[in-house]
């Protein structure tokens, strides 16, 4: 099962790749970057040598506005990304259908 869902582009991803990331960052660490930097956090190594400084996502979005700003929500309810509670962002930010 995804637990985590990247704020730039919505891929999901698994909640122990914060463990495993490739700059070798702690756990809170890891969390915090990829709160800002999404799923680049996972794929940077080169990118970061390059451009001297950390990647952000730039995937183009798999889920809808809506589904993103939900997902930034969550980021943002705590820390700690076992806290981040996507079914509640989602129903927040869930366009009303008639």
């Amino acid at each position: 099962m995804f637990d985590l869902y990247c704020a730039h582009c919505g891929e999901p991803w698994e909640h122990d790749m914060l463990h495993e990331t490739p700059r070798g960052l702690g756990y809170m660490d890891a969390a915090k970057s990829f709160k800002v930097q999404g799923c680049g956090l996972f794929n940077t190594i080169l990118r970061e040598r390059i451009e001297g400084r950390p990647v952000v996502c730039k995937a183009a979005p798999v889920v809808s506005v809506a589904e993103l700003s939900g997902i930034s929500a969550a980021h943002e309810l705590s820390d700690y990304p076992e806290e981040w509670d996507y079914d509640l962002a989602f129903c927040i930010f869930k366009p009303e259908t008639k």
